[in-house]
Formats: structure tokens, C-alpha cells, sequence
């Protein structure tokens, strides 16, 4: 009787190794996988190296968005001289000083003739001496300003060719 109680404290004890090790090994793939996710958002060109590994060029492995982004070209600038206008005031006159950078589609070089035109100046010019004191108060003032300068410049050169106006200088005195 021994024997077999020996035998059976033997199969209890196996088992019980058996329950101990089974989530120690499945425990093994989850910490490879929090480590490989790790090493994939967290070190810089390992998913390029990965995709570079699985034979993904950059058009499979990347998305639409990824790709447009990468072949997009580099933002162009021009920057216009200070323009200072005197803004009318009931009693006494202020002074706005304005420096602007537009951002542009394409070669800054070949729009820069166009955005230098005397036309363009002047219709700056003009809208700015519409301003009143009171508009350039508020938090929203400059930003009110920006979206006037870009519809300005889109109704005298067209649409799409003006990204975006940048207020690089602003002074009321």
C-alpha cells in the first residue's frame, strides 16, 4: 500500500509542476511581445529596419498619408518689406508696423515676381488702411488679420497659389 500511495504523491507532485510551469510559459510570448513593441515605437528606424527585413518597400510598408507627407516639398517663404500704415483713430492717430512671411506653393522663385508686384502691395496697403483702432484689440485681432491678409492675397494672385500668411512683426503705437 505503500507503493501505491508513493505512486500517487509522485503524479500529485507532477502535476502541481506541470500547473506551476504553464503560466510561466505563456507568460514568455506576452513579455516578447511588450518587448518587441517596445523596441518598435520607442528606437528610432527600427520599423524601417523591420519593413527593410520583411522586403516591404517604403510605397507597401508606409500609408497613403506617410507617403504623400515624405514627398511633399519642404514649405517655401517670402518675406515682405515692414509695411507702417497709420490706422485711423477718433482723436488720435496710431501707428501699425506689419512684417509678413507667405508661405507658397511650389518654387519660391518663380512666385516671388508675382507676390513683389506693386499690386499686391498696394492692396495690402489699402486693406490695412481700413482698419480701424479697435479691431487690432482681442485675442483673436491677429488671427482676424491673418485670414483677411490670406483672402486678400488669394483674390489678387488666385486661388492656390498662397499657403499661408505669417505675421512675422506686429506693432501698434
Amino acid at each position: 500500500m505503500s507503493s501505491t500511495t508513493t505512486d500517487a504523491s509522485a503524479k500529485n507532485d507532477r502535476k502541481r509542476g506541470r500547473r506551476r510551469l504553464l503560466p510561466l510559459l505563456a507568460l514568455v510570448p506576452v513579455l516578447l511581445g511588450a518587448a518587441g513593441a517596445g523596441i518598435w515605437f520607442l528606437v528610432p528606424g527600427a520599423a524601417d529596419g523591420a519593413r527593410r527585413l520583411a522586403g516591404l518597400g517604403p510605397a507597401e510598408g508606409m500609408s497613403a498619408e506617410a507617403t504623400s507627407a515624405a514627398a511633399a516639398p519642404l514649405p517655401s517663404f517670402i518675406e515682405y518689406p515692414e509695411m507702417t500704415v497709420t490706422l485711423p483713430n477718433a482723436g488720435r492717430p496710431r501707428q501699425l508696423r506689419l512684417k509678413l512671411a507667405v508661405e507658397v506653393q511650389g518654387d519660391p522663385a518663380a512666385a516671388q515676381p508675382d507676390l513683389m508686384s506693386p499690386r499686391v502691395y498696394d492692396s495690402l496697403v489699402l486693406y490695412l488702411r481700413t482698419l480701424r483702432d479697435g479691431e487690432m484689440d482681442g485675442a483673436l485681432a491677429m488671427e482676424r488679420l491673418r485670414g483677411d491678409l490670406h483672402r486678400r492675397l488669394e483674390m489678387v494672385l488666385g486661388a492656390g497659389r498662397v499657403r499661408d500668411v505669417l505675421i512675422t512683426g506686429f506693432v501698434v503705437a
